[in-house]
């Protein structure tokens, strides 16, 4: 069962498997698993971490969706002002990768601290 409260939810996990607190998720095969390289979508932000959970236990969760502006961290140094306003695939499940433009999951809206490799943008929609 799917329980939502506002915007944040609870989902269902997959077996054996530990969730980190502001790390990105989504579904396969009808559990929550982590988001990685190659993935052509980022569903969810995790809002709690949980230690190897049993198949079926509730994880919270937000659903992303183009309204909410996120700080990431991205796998380039510097960020380039060229990066801004392009889309981009994930290196793993918390970085953005800026060399990469297959699956076009993270919108870059501009450049926080280049050296440090942070921008804000928003997770694309899946089609």
């Amino acid at each position: 069962m799917t329980k939502c409260d506002g915007k944040e939810m609870e989902l269902k996990g997959t077996d054996a498997t530990t969730f980190v607190k502001n790390k990105l998720v989504k579904f396969s095969s009808g559990y929550l698993v982590n988001a990685a390289a190659a993935d052509d979508k980022a569903e969810y932000l995790c809002l709690e971490s949980k230690l190897t959970t049993s198949t079926g236990e509730l994880v919270k969760v937000l659903p992303l969706d183009q309204t909410i502006v996120f700080r990431a961290l991205t796998s380039i140094t510097p960020v380039q002002a060229t990066h801004v306003g392009n889309e981009y695939d994930l290196t793993d499940d918390a970085t953005v990768d800026l060399g990469n433009t297959t699956d076009k999951v993270f919108h870059v809206d501009r450049i926080v601290d280049a050296t440090n490799k942070i921008v804000e943008g928003r997770f694309m929609p899946r089609e």
